[in-house]
């Protein structure tokens, strides 16, 4: 990873910069900041100074915030660039200056607050801060302990943090993406929410990945229910497009009768007892679920105290392209719930807690492990630059069995309230600042790479 050195405006007219001497570059007749350029000359300091002085001419004319920075430089063909500047874009700003994502604020203010250690900018905008005539965002930085809000060029790269498929699909937002991909030629990573069917397909091609995927069927009719409940003792009815364990319908057959378990919003969790598969089907209107649904072999998880165990595992790619896991944690159902997810009751646990057998934790821990690994390294062939971080849901069956329940290309954040976890959470934020300068060295060296994949994808 490239060096990155404290930022210090000085009163010089001249459109000048002073580096580090131990940086050779050549001669340098532009200068870059996010995506915006203005010709300036770059010397070495005369002395063994760690620090980049840019002239106040220089900085006024680029947009450099008085902040306190510490950023990278870059050099490619005499333009000196400057950053990297990290856009997280998302949506849900509230008019209040100190709280201005209302209960999201304290998560954006903990990967804003990695800025300094990593040599990065970044900042918080949405669609309505983007000012397209002169280049420049309006966006909210969390500095000195506290929100202000700063005005700099249009990023050079953007981490993708919308809360729901909702405002991901409004057209102002799609045309938004696109308008900055293909024209400025901005890599976003981790756009848009992955969709069940979609990375089934994907990766049940893998047979090396095969063992740890539930049988899962596309939602065409009736039959499709018919046949999975007829080889398995339970099945799960999943929205493709669904998160947090909304709209999951678990239907199990004992006896000739059916039993329907779900989460009502109203009522809490509901079990209903059918004396015949075709009545369940009019109850759940099935038709109207067809290819928004996908139907999954149920799997018989551990259990403890009576209450369904699976795993969060969270991966995240490091700047050298390798995919590690950054967190492991247990979730467990409340009672009766058909899903561990926590706004429906579920806890989060850590392995110590789970496993006190230390020899059984180990074993687990490097088993869930290498299954993500696996699983991130085969989304990547299909995602490649634009895919940093996952989130897993996995399971160990009663036989010992690893099984991938669902992966997230926006992995939820509580499993990180847990006090022993909070420190993993640092780490993804430190990976996750760190990915956006190897983005920026890459659209800077390599931007083939990055346009390749925007028109392929």
């Amino acid at each position: 990873m490239s060096k990155f050195y404290p930022i210090k405006i000085i009163p010089v007219q001249d459109k000048v910069i002073y580096i580090p001497r131990e940086l050779s570059f050549k001669t340098i007749h532009t200068i870059a900041f996010g995506n915006l350029s203005v010709n300036g000359e770059a010397k070495p300091h005369q002395t063994n100074k760690k620090v980049i002085e840019i002239s106040s001419s220089l900085a006024t004319e680029l947009h450099m915030p008085q902040l306190p920075l510490k950023l990278h430089l870059f050099e490619k063909e005499g333009t000196l660039f400057i950053g990297p500047i990290l856009g997280i874009f998302t949506a849900g700003f509230t008019k209040y200056p100190h709280i201005p994502l209302g209960s999201r604020t304290s998560y954006f203010e903990r990967i804003l607050s990695y800025g300094d250690r990593t040599g990065v900018l970044p900042i918080v905008f949405g669609i309505q801060h983007i000012k397209w005539e002169q280049g420049l965002v309006t966006g909210y930085v969390f500095s000195e302990n506290k929100w202000k809000t700063i005005e700099v060029p249009i990023p050079n790269v953007i981490y993708d943090r919308l809360p729901n498929r909702t405002v991901e699909n409004l057209k102002m937002i799609q045309d938004m993406k696109l308008k900055l991909s293909e024209e400025y030629v901005i890599p976003w990573f981790n756009p848009g929410f992955f969709n069940k069917w979609d990375i089934y397909v994907k990766l049940i091609k893998s047979k090396k990945l095969q063992p740890l995927l539930p049988k899962t069927l596309l939602l065409s009719g009736p039959a499709s229910i018919e046949s999975m409940i007829e080889q398995f003792p339970f099945i799960y009815l999943k929205p493709i497009h669904g998160s947090l364990g909304n709209g999951i319908y678990n239907i199990t057959k004992y006896k000739q009768h059916y039993y329907l378990r779900f989460r009502d919003r109203k009522k809490g969790t509901r079990l209903i007892k059918f004396h015949s598969l075709k009545t369940l089907m009019k109850f759940l209107n099935v038709d109207s679920l067809c290819h928004k649904y996908i139907v999954q072999q149920g799997i018989s998880l551990n259990k403890k105290e009576n209450r369904v165990i699976d795993y969060r595992i969270h991966t995240n790619k490091k700047q050298n392209g390798e995919w590690v896991v950054t967190a492991i944690a247990c979730k467990t159902s409340a009672s009766g719930s058909p899903t561990t997810h926590i706004v429906a009751g579920g806890k989060v646990q850590t392995l110590d807690e789970t496993f006190p057998d230390e020899k059984q934790r180990k074993t687990y821990t490097r088993r869930l492990s290498e299954a993500a690994v696996a699983i991130s390294k085969e989304l990547t062939k299909h995602w490649g630059e634009k895919l940093a971080e996952i989130g897993f849901d996995m399971g160990i069956d009663q036989d010992g069995n690893i099984w991938m329940l669902e992966a997230n290309a926006k992995p939820g954040r509580s499993i990180f309230s847990h006090p022993k976890l909070r420190k993993k959470e640092r780490y993804t934020h430190k990976l996750i600042l760190e990915y956006a300068v190897h983005l920026t060295e890459t659209v800077i060296n390599k931007p083939e790479m990055i346009f390749h994949e925007l028109v392929l994808q």
